[in-house]
């Protein structure tokens, strides 16, 4: 009988891939090498061992009092599912077959957990605060863990090729973890608290890459389930070969690639080009880190289906600025990979990311915040806040205990029911107006207080007029009293909205608050805030210039309402630009004048179809703004000039006052081609000054955007990508109906 026994931690790091190269292709019985000397199997749940060995041969796996026996299938693949077991050991397992053996030794029944995310999931724990503290006491043979080294591929492996194997908890053993790099923090953290709140053994399996996205963690399951992500889903079966969606395009494919070879021939005889040759993909287009599905692939697909309770998530930043988005790819990571694991039960628990100072777009952070926590909302979540323990100059806070801490907290409570442990972060329950004041009432929290004992912090409340602005806050219970200077009546509340906010704000338990935001305000609030004379004027467009959609050169609209107002007479027109900075500062302009059609659909960003192209005298302007030195009251002569294809800055009206070589009150509309860069703008022409200028609608964020001329080079803020210095804001377009 030939045994075979597990290597040793430092001998496997060193020989890995050649040794799993060599198991992948040699004969006989295999087990995959998550299965090794010191494991820990998950108690009280049906316990699969799989592996490899010659086709109809019987395959015994024996483990303390039970014996489970299969046979090899055709294929060379075994699996049998050993019987609940509750926690202890150690054991020695041992699988045999056809005179093949292998033993494995010093196993433990206890709690398995899977860890994985980017790099504050993979960070060092020698990295960390007072790890030099922590190493002198960590050893804890109760403890074992498991670390895969960086891999990725276009399709499922069976096999890991890089794996520091089991290690019981050391020093030592946590420092040499992947070859020299060191265990992860917030894995070990997890799994000292889990142990010490269960008393049980506890195995932990870190599988994680710095720097990557959440899509190539998530498993084709995953992004079918969501139909948000169909697109990615599209995409992942059209490069996977035995999917339906690629063989039909290949059976298309040879079909016209058979038409193609007499026409090609007919082409060469006549001595003429042939039509083009039909194309399809010879490999996968997913070959980076950063593709979907590929680190799934190769570092998650290799341990299914080995048993664990469920999965840790750190994972986030690469995401930025994607928003609620982000919440459609966190369910579907959680539904792909319960889907692998046929587990719908099986937790998740993830960590809120920790403010940061990304130097530009401050909301970006918190509306991943928003998406993190709106994950709450799918059974078997829970969210570990980390906004008092970061460090907003490091993009990994070093504090990775109170992480593993928080981690642990979530398990222990939900889903090892020990109510006892408070776990949850107070959230956002509702909000109250009362008066002038806006009472903000939250969840999970007996009590409320502050980290420092002064009033909470980085709450911001608005009014009509849209602008935010710091809110004195006052605790009452559960609840919060906000109210602020020049808010007479709020409407919304944001509470640590910004990347670096780090508020001090917690529950009884010393557990921090999350950041939020609710309330709106009206799509035309600040309008009739700032300019009482647009009463009875109706609201046909609105959207945000500053992160416009058109990809198509046609821009998607917050509201349209032009199809209400069609068939009535209009008498007026009014256009109202409303931009906010980052630090909340607002600019706005108010253009009224006489209509530039009766038709409401032309009135909007012009379109490549040229509706709503305009290069003509504005009659009856009126202006208003918030900007000094901008003309102002009824003006002589108003210009527009509105059209989506490119422009060159020739005169072409012979305005008094305009450039030839500079965009300003009288360009050049270029050849038709559409979508070009585009523009709408309204200028003053007496006093030559860009009233207000959207350009390059399909730039999304880097568009152009502006009230006033330029402080650049081109006065009517062509090239100047100006939106991306701006938060957010507001194009409202609207007409006032004459009565029937």
């Amino acid at each position: 009988m030939r045994c075979v026994r597990a290597l040793g931690v430092a001998a496997l790091a060193l020989i890995g891939a050649v040794l799993l190269g060599a198991q992948a292709g040699a004969a006989g019985l295999r087990l995959p090498v998550i299965f090794a000397d010191h494991g820990v199997l998950q108690q009280n749940a049906a316990v699969p061992v799989w592996g490899w060995g010659e086709p109809g041969q019987e395959v015994a796996v024996a483990i303390a009092d039970q014996v489970q026996r299969t046979t090899v299938n055709a294929d060379g693949r075994w699996r049998v599912d050993l019987a609940p077991m509750p926690a202890g050991g150690p054991y020695e397992m041992t699988v045999t077959s056809a005179g093949d053996a292998v033993t494995l030794t010093d196993i433990l029944i206890g709690e398995v957990w899977l860890a994985s995310g980017q790099s504050n999931m993979q960070w060092s724990i020698k990295l960390t605060d007072n790890w030099e503290e922590e190493a002198a006491q960590c050893d804890n043979d109760a403890i074992r863990f498991a670390m895969l080294f960086r891999e990725h591929s276009p399709a499922p492996l069976e096999h890991v090729r890089g794996l520091t194997p089991w290690a019981a908890c050391s020093a030592k053993a946590l420092n040499d973890c992947c070859n020299g790099e060191g265990f992860s923090g917030v894995s070990y953290y997890f799994a000292k608290y889990l142990q010490a709140g269960l008393g049980v053994p506890v195995g932990i399996i870190n599988t994680s890459w710095g720097g990557t996205r959440i899509e190539p963690w998530t498993p084709p399951e995953g992004f079918a389930q969501v139909p948000a992500l169909a697109d990615i889903a599209a995409t992942v079966r059209m490069n996977t070969p035995d999917s339906a969606d690629f063989q039909a395009a290949l059976r298309k494919a040879i079909a016209d690639a058979e038409a193609w070879i007499p026409e090609a021939k007919q082409a060469l005889t006549d001595g003429a080009f042939p039509p083009a040759l039909p194309v399809i993909a010879s490999e996968s287009a997913l070959k980076s880190h950063q593709s979907p599905t590929t680190l799934y692939n190769a570092m998650v697909h290799p341990l299914v289906p080995y048993a664990n309770r469920g999965f840790l998530w750190y994972q986030g930043e690469s995401n930025r600025g994607e928003g609620m988005l982000y919440r459609d790819k966190m369910e579907a990571l959680i539904k792909g990979w319960r889907s692998r694991w046929q587990q719908d039960d099986l937790a998740c628990y993830f960590v809120q990311l920790a403010p940061y100072d990304y130097g530009n777009a401050p909301h970006a952070l918190p509306e991943i915040w928003e998406a993190q926590t709106a994950t709450l909302d799918i059974p078997g979540t829970g969210m570990a806040v980390v906004n008092d323990i970061a460090n907003i100059k490091n993009i990994h806070p070093r504090n990775k205990d109170d992480v593993g801490k928080r981690l642990a907290a979530l398990a222990l409570n939900k889903t090892y029911d020990k109510k006892e442990v408070v776990c949850d972060s107070p959230l956002f329950d509702r909000v109250e107006v009362e008066g002038n004041a806006l009472r903000v009432h939250l969840k999970h929290a007996r009590a409320l207080k502050t980290r420092d004992g002064a009033a909470p912090n980085w709450f911001r409340i608005c009014g009509l007029d849209g602008v935010y602005r710091a809110a004195d806050a006052a605790i009452d219970g559960t609840s919060v009293v906000l109210t602020a200077e020049g808010v007479d009546t709020p409407v919304a509340v944001r509470f640590a909205w910004d990347h670096c906010a780090e508020p001090n704000l917690m529950n009884e338990a010393g557990l921090p608050a999350s950041p939020f935001r609710a309330g709106s305000v009206p799509v035309d609030g600040p309008l009739r805030y700032h300019v009482p004379e647009a009463e009875g004027f109706e609201l046909v467009y609105a959207l945000d210039p500053t992160h416009c959609s058109a990809p198509d050169g046609k821009v998607t609209y917050d509201v349209d309402r032009h199809e209400s107002l069609a068939g009535k007479r209009i008498e007026r027109v009014a256009y109202f630009m409303h931009l906010v900075t980052p630090d909340e500062q607002t600019r706005w302009v108010y253009c009224e004048m006489n209509p530039l059609t009766q038709d409401p659909a032309q009135l909007g960003v012009p379109a490549p179809d040229k509706s709503g192209w305009f290069q003509q005298d504005l009659k009856g302007l009126v202006v208003k703004s918030s900007v000094g030195g901008l003309p102002s009251g009824a003006r002589a002569h108003g210009a527009i000039e509105a059209w989506a294809c490119n422009y060159s800055p020739q005169t072409s009206r012979a305005l008094a006052g305009a450039s030839a070589d500079l965009y300003d009150f009288d360009d050049t509309m270029g050849p038709d081609v559409n979508p070009g860069y585009g523009c709408l703008q309204i200028h003053d022409v007496e006093s030559r000054t860009t009233l207000l200028a959207f350009n390059s609608f399909r730039a999304g964020h880097s568009a152009d955007v502006g009230i006033g001329n330029a402080p650049g080079k081109q006065p009517d803020w062509t090239f100047s990508k100006s939106a991306e210095a701006y938060a957010s804001g507001q194009l409202l377009i609207l007409a006032k109906i004459a009565e029937q």
